[in-house]
C-alpha cells in the first residue's frame, strides 16, 4: 500500500467550500488578536467593538459593524463550537443557492439581526450588549434543514435526527428564549433567521400561507407510498405469482 493510499484513507472529508475556509479563517484570525489584546495587554477591545443598545451612551455606529467578529474572550470553547457549526452547515447551503446569493444571506441575516435586535433593546431583558454570528448561523441551519428536511444529522454525533427537526427545534428554542426572555439575543437570533429565511425563499414563497401544508402532504404520500412493492414483469411471471398481493 502507498503513502498516498494511507493518506487519503484516514483523510476526513471536507463540507467547506473556498469561501467558508475564507471566512472561517478570518473569524480565527479576527478572535486570536481579541485574545492577545484583551488578555495580554488588558485593552478592552470586547467593550469597544461588541454592539450596544440605543439607548446605552457607550453605542456607537462603528459597533454595528465590528459586533460580528467580537466573541467570548473567557469562552474559547463556545468559539469553536461556533466554527464547528458553520464547518458543517455552511458548504451544503452555499452549494444550494451559490456563493454570491450565501454571502448576501449571512450578510442580510446577521446584520439585519441586529437590526430586530435594537429595535427591542430598550425591553428590559434584552436591553444587553450583543456580539457574534449566531443570527447569520442559526439561519443557516434553519435554512439547511428546509433544503435537505430529510437528510440525517447526528446530533450531538450520536443521535440521529432529520435536518428539518433541527431547525424546527432551532426555532422553537430561541422563540421560548424570547417569550420568556431569558436569551438577551433571542431577538437578534429570530430576527437573522426570519430574514436569512425570507431572502432564500422568497417574499411571495414566504407568504404562502399553504406552503407548509401542502409539502405535509407531499411528504405523507411519498411515505405511503414506500410501503408498497411495485412489480413490472411479464405475464407469465405474473401467472406465477397469482397467489401473491401484487401492487401497480
Amino acid at each position: 500500500m502507498t503513502a498516498d493510499v494511507q493518506k487519503n484513507r484516514f483523510r476526513i472529508p471536507s463540507n467547506l467550500t473556498e469561501t467558508g475556509k475564507k471566512l472561517m479563517i478570518l473569524l480565527s484570525l479576527f478572535y486570536i488578536l481579541e485574545l492577545i489584546l484583551d488578555s495580554w495587554f488588558g485593552l478592552p477591545v470586547v467593550t469597544l467593538l461588541q454592539l450596544y443598545p440605543f439607548e446605552d451612551d457607550r453605542f456607537m455606529v462603528h459597533q454595528f459593524f465590528t459586533h460580528p467578529f467580537i466573541q467570548h474572550p473567557q469562552s474559547p470553547l463556545h468559539f469553536l463550537l461556533t466554527l464547528l457549526m458553520f464547518y458543517f452547515f455552511s458548504g451544503p447551503v452555499e452549494r444550494s443557492i451559490g456563493t454570491r446569493r450565501f454571502l448576501t444571506f449571512f450578510l442580510i441575516a446577521t446584520y439585519g439581526g441586529a437590526l430586530c435586535g435594537l429595535c427591542f433593546s430598550n425591553i428590559q431583558g434584552f436591553n444587553l450588549p450583543f456580539f457574534g454570528i449566531m443570527p447569520g448561523l442559526l439561519a443557516m441551519l434553519v435554512v439547511f434543514g428546509l433544503l435537505s428536511p430529510d437528510m440525517v444529522v447526528l446530533l450531538f454525533f450520536i443521535v440521529p435526527v432529520k435536518a428539518r427537526l433541527i431547525s424546527y427545534g432551532a426555532i422553537i428554542v430561541v422563540f421560548l428564549g424570547f417569550l420568556s426572555k431569558t436569551s438577551p439575543g433571542a431577538t437578534y437570533q429570530l430576527g437573522g433567521i426570519f430574514l436569512g429565511y425570507l431572502y432564500v425563499n422568497g417574499l411571495k414563497s414566504t407568504l404562502e400561507s399553504n406552503k407548509l401544508y401542502l409539502n405535509y402532504l407531499y411528504r405523507q404520500e411519498q411515505k405511503r407510498r414506500s410501503r408498497f412493492r411495485v412489480i413490472d414483469g411479464l405475464k407469465e411471471d405474473k401467472e406465477e405469482n397469482d397467489d401473491k398481493p401484487t401492487y401497480h
